[in-house]
């Protein structure tokens, strides 16, 4: 008997516009004023990779020796949280008879299981906040007037870690922000985006756009252009011909994060619209 998924059909169309997350020491998020169903689990007896994996985060209170387990995976724009109850339960969820419990028929606990990686990252599906993967997750006030967007957005998989790469034609879900201030993350700070599997993603990319926003990485200061000036002046003595390079924030405008944002600011008011109408 092999572990069943089933995504919850109607979860991107609760959107929840306005959620707030509640953050702990060192930027960690803790918890957010609402939460969706992705999808439920049923993880039989039988002993495999994944059920010994799940059990090694489990108290020994939780685990359930000899018997099925029945798990919710919930998200929220930037975490995930896993409902531990039993198969009857999830069942019934499924079956659109009743809501998941709670109470001392389910305990939460945080994350996804090993987070979509080790012997499970064949079995969750990667998901993406928005449908289709293009919007904005949240923003951030930062330094100097600098407003910080956290966005999912879509490349060419041969394009995702080189721009002047080949296109494959497949496409991959990303997630990354923006500072429309400084213009950073550039597309060559690789570190700066990663491919989004599901919430654990999402939060981590959360953090990073949060040390920026808040000024801890002494990052954030209007580009001056002046690269692109010595790069083209090097260029136009070589080539005996004047060569200009646009600016910095010209080329984010284009091709780069401003181009996305403004994509995922555009695809998200329509998707609420949506929603609301």
């Amino acid at each position: 008997m092999s572990i069943t998924v089933v995504p919850v059909p109607q979860a991107h169309s609760n959107l929840l516009p306005g959620n707030r997350h509640q953050y702990g020491p060192n930027s960690r998020i803790v918890g957010a004023d609402m939460q969706r169903v992705a999808m439920t689990v049923v993880v039989p007896v039988e002993d495999s990779d994944a059920r010994a994996d799940l059990e090694r985060y489990l108290l020994e209170e939780h685990r359930r020796p000899g018997r099925p387990y029945g798990l919710a995976l919930l998200e929220t724009q930037l975490m995930g949280l896993m409902l531990v109850t039993g198969v009857e339960e999830i069942e019934a969820f499924r079956a659109g008879r009743v809501a998941l419990p709670v109470g001392p028929q389910a305990v939460v606990y945080g994350g996804w299981p090993s987070c979509g990686h080790g012997p499970w990252e064949d079995i969750i599906p990667a998901t993406t906040w928005h449908p289709g993967g293009v919007g904005v997750l949240d923003e951030y006030d930062g330094v100097d007037g600098a407003r910080v967007t956290l966005y999912e957005f879509t490349i060419d998989e041969g394009l995702a870690w080189n721009r002047h790469g080949t296109p494959t034609g497949k496409t991959l879900t990303m997630v990354s922000w923006h500072c429309d201030r400084c213009h950073l993350p550039y597309d060559f700070d690789l570190g700066e985006r990663m491919d989004n599997r599901g919430p654990d993603d999402r939060g981590w990319m959360s953090r990073n756009a949060r040390v920026h926003a808040s000024g801890r990485d002494g990052r954030c200061r209007p580009p001056t252009g002046e690269m692109e000036r010595v790069v083209a002046a090097v260029a136009s003595e070589m080539r005996g011909q004047r060569v200009e390079l646009p600016s910095p924030e010209a080329t984010c405008a284009a091709e780069e994060g401003c181009s996305r944002v403004r994509l995922a600011r555009a695809t998200t008011a329509r998707l609420l619209a949506g929603a609301t109408s």
